[in-house]
């Protein structure tokens, strides 16, 4: 499917248009339903796609602090240029980027 990856947080804005499998979707889906069920506790999640040109690390804090390093790139991380980063957000933004996640799945074509 394709789709765009966009992520909004308090002073923190990005996107990034790609192409994933729905199954390849729905693990991100799953890494951040567990993330949201390890609330409270130190914990940490990580996914990437068959491509390896998108990549996305989740550390969640016992005390509600959510990390998150992202790299993208065009092409497999080997072969071009990269943007990664990473920022940081409250625990309670995982439920809202998990519905958005399904909803991505459910209206995929």
């Amino acid at each position: 499917m394709r789709t765009t990856v966009e992520i909004r947080v308090p002073k923190f804005e990005g996107n990034f248009s790609c192409s994933v499998e729905k199954k390849e979707w729905s693990a991100v889906i799953q890494s951040l339903r567990a993330l949201e069920t390890s609330i409270g506790k130190d914990t940490e999640s990580c996914w990437g796609n068959m491509e390896e040109n998108i990549e996305f690390r989740f550390t969640l804090h016992k005390h509600g602090t959510l990390e998150i390093a992202y790299k993208f790139s065009p092409e497999n991380f080997s072969l071009g240029p990269t943007l990664s980063g990473s920022f940081e957000a409250d625990q309670t933004f995982l439920r809202g980027w998990a519905i958005a996640a399904e909803q991505a799945v459910e209206n995929a074509r």
